[in-house]
């Protein structure tokens, strides 16, 4: 899945609202992720400062591990055995009831699936990322325009590579009469080149205008999938769903990481069966939920940013104590 919190690179400003210290506002009851009010007031660990290469390891074991070219195996091999399944039986739908709607007799069959870390291999444009950081003296603004632009630029060259037994399950799919379709959160302007990406890597698209459902079809929060996926579903039975982001398969993602492990949870029985997830270590909105910038914290530069992305991270950690009685800055200063 396409996500702008490429690796170190940039996240997502996209943050909750504050709550006023008066009254009750609309969204005064979500969780407030950016949080360093357990901080002390100190300088950060050494391992917390220089977010350079930091997602180095990432990007490598993505692109060079068998256990991820293993992984992507696994993945296919059970979505192959999902469809074998929801072929034989005209109740099976691995979309939830408030999607799916009610199943329509011999209604067509569909599968859908994310693009990026999924389908295709954008790994080539993390680690560009890493041989050239964006730079962090820089203002924040600049910096995601900065982004926007190589992203926008990569995208036009289509050098995303399949992923590892993508094509061979998608294409097996499509001759057999089911019809793929691709939701992502690509934005409209990139749509062009990546039905050509697709097809350059020998994935199934007949039709790119129908097929490839892009990040602005529709309104509300456009990175939430529900609505598109509830467009397949009008006119299909959809019987696998694959992705790298707990997003592509439901909504209400984009909070703490206490309500996404629930959202696992109450969905335990379809992860495997009906909905196929990849792995991708890259980026997500798994790393938003623990480093989301508020946008009205104070980054006067990017680097100022992803140091203080870094921090909410470094609390994260299990099993690390990084201000176990630490000396403050007035204490060092003496």
């Amino acid at each position: 899945m396409r996500f702008i919190s490429r690796g170190v690179a940039i996240v997502v400003i996209a943050a909750l609202s504050a709550c006023a210290s008066q009254g009750t506002k609309p969204g005064a009851d979500k969780p407030k992720l950016d949080d360093l009010a357990g901080v002390p007031r100190v300088d950060p660990p050494d391992a917390l400062k220089d977010p350079k290469h930091d997602n180095l390891n990432a990007v490598l074991w993505s692109q060079t591990s068998a256990e991820y070219r293993a992984l992507a195996a696994q993945a296919f091999n059970q979505a192959a055995r999902t469809l074998v399944i929801a072929k034989a039986d005209p109740s099976f739908s691995a979309l939830p009831e408030a999607e799916q709607g009610k199943l329509v007799a011999d209604a067509p069959l569909a599968i859908i699936t994310d693009i990026d870390e999924t389908v295709l291999d954008s790994s080539a444009f993390n680690a560009d990322l890493i041989r050239n950081p964006i730079n962090p003296a820089q203002d924040p603004v600049n910096a995601h325009r900065q982004f926007d632009q190589r992203w926008n630029d990569w995208v036009a060259q289509r050098e995303a590579i399949a992923m590892p037994g993508a094509v061979a399950f998608l294409k097996q799919a499509d001759a057999d009469g089911v019809t793929v379709f691709y939701i992502t959160n690509r934005k409209d302007p990139e749509k062009r080149e990546t039905c050509n990406n697709l097809t350059q890597v020998g994935l199934p698209l007949k039709d790119c205008a129908t097929q490839v459902l892009t990040r602005n079809l529709t309104e509300a929060n456009p990175k939430d999938k529900g609505a598109r996926r509830k467009i397949v579903a009008a006119k299909y039975r959809v019987v696998v769903v694959l992705g790298d982001n707990i997003g592509d398969f439901t909504d209400g993602v984009y909070t703490t990481t206490e309500v996404r492990a629930q959202l696992v949870e109450d969905h335990a029985g379809w992860w495997g069966e009906r909905w196929i997830i990849l792995p991708n270590p890259m980026y997500g909105s798994w790393e938003d939920a623990i480093s989301n910038v508020q946008k009205d914290a104070v980054n006067h530069t990017f680097g100022a940013e992803l140091e203080r992305r870094r921090l909410l991270k470094g609390r994260s950690l299990r099993g690390v104590d990084w201000w176990a009685n630490p000396p403050t800055i007035e204490e060092k200063a003496k």
